[in-house]
């Protein structure tokens, strides 16, 4: 018999070879098979030989195997974790950015109705000032008003002195002395 060179093939050999001993055992030993006992152990030997190998590339395969899925696990929480890290992070950002822009409202609100209130202020204070100066400048027409008034009576009063001095005095003075130009004689006569 011819060695095959795959250990796996050589080990399905050789199951096929122990059932054909199955197949073989005689029909009186029901239940059970015939096996030559230098056939058993050649079988045998031979499968110890090979299957050691296979076993020890098998548990090797199997080891890495399990360090790949242990590692891809651990990948896979890694990740996860970051993500949920990165999650907890955006949505702390997000709160961040939320209460800004209420902050931001409120202080923009209350700029508004400081402004108002500034606004209302000025125009009460200018409304004051206007009338203060109103008051003030009633006051300086009617002063104004009452100077021209004393200064019209001390005209009318110079030139009722002088006109009295005309009639009460004597003649030869009022041919020499030139009459005084009130502005409201009439023609002389």
């Amino acid at each position: 018999m011819s060695e095959p060179k795959d250990p796996v093939s050589e080990i399905e050999q050789l199951i096929d070879e122990l059932e054909s001993f199955a197949d073989k055992s005689p029909w009186y030993l029901q239940h059970k098979i015939a096996i030559p006992e230098e056939d058993f152990f050649r079988i045998t030997q031979r499968v110890r030989e090979i299957l050691p190998s296979e076993l020890a590339e098998a548990r090797s395969m199997l080891t890495k195997r399990d360090l790949i899925l242990k590692n891809a696990q651990e990948e896979h929480r890694r990740i996860l974790d970051s993500a949920e890290r990165r999650l907890e992070d955006m949505t702390s950002e997000e709160q961040v950015v939320v209460i800004a822009r209420q902050q931001a409202e409120r202080i923009i609100e209350a700029a508004k109705r400081d402004a108002e209130s500034l606004k209302r202020d000025a125009l009460v204070y200018t409304t004051e000032l206007l009338e203060d100066m109103e008051q003030q400048f009633n006051q300086t027409v009617v002063s104004i008003k009452k100077g021209r008034e004393f200064l019209e009576a001390e005209i009318d009063k110079q030139v009722e002195d002088n006109l009295a001095g005309f009639d009460d005095g004597d003649t030869s003075a009022e041919q020499t002395a030139a009459p005084v130009a009130t502005g409201d004689e009439g023609p002389e006569e």
